[in-house]
């Protein structure tokens, strides 16, 4: 029977030197939930946190994000929108304006996850002018 290979984990120093951010800054949003290592929750002082790959996705993600003047409220609110709804966030094509923090979906769709999943169609006026004109084309 083959053995069972243990996930690869990460250290706090490492992943504070990948995405960008401090080993405070790492701490506090496991502290608050916003990220939390997955492998291994700290437990007491001196405790080593263990994170997996997909907990760095998400924090290089949470970065971005701060560094595209979205506030850590507005994070932490899209966060738990996408998490609610069972989605993994590096599974996801994210877009922001710097205020809000949207979901983009198939057929063009942009979720907002900051006013409880409200859709923005997308709507590419060149296709539409495209199409108009191919019709028009047609008729003659």
């Amino acid at each position: 029977m083959p053995r069972k290979r243990k996930p690869v984990s990460f250290r706090i120093s490492e992943v504070a030197r990948v995405v960008g951010a401090s080993q405070g800054q790492l701490a506090y949003w496991d502290k608050t939930g916003l990220v939390s290592p997955s492998l291994r929750q700290a437990s007491g002082r001196g405790s080593r946190r263990l994170y997996s790959i997909e907990d760095i996705f998400e924090l290089k993600i949470l970065v971005k994000l701060l560094d595209s003047s979205v506030s850590l409220q507005r994070i932490r609110s899209s966060f738990q929108f996408i998490r609610g709804r069972s989605r993994s966030l590096a599974s996801l094509l994210l877009l922001t304006d710097g205020k809000t923090v949207y979901i983009y979906q198939d057929y063009g769709v942009l979720v907002d996850t900051l006013k409880q999943g409200q859709t923005v169609l997308r709507i590419a006026v060149q296709d539409l002018i495209a199409e108009v004109q191919a019709r028009l084309t047609a008729k003659q």
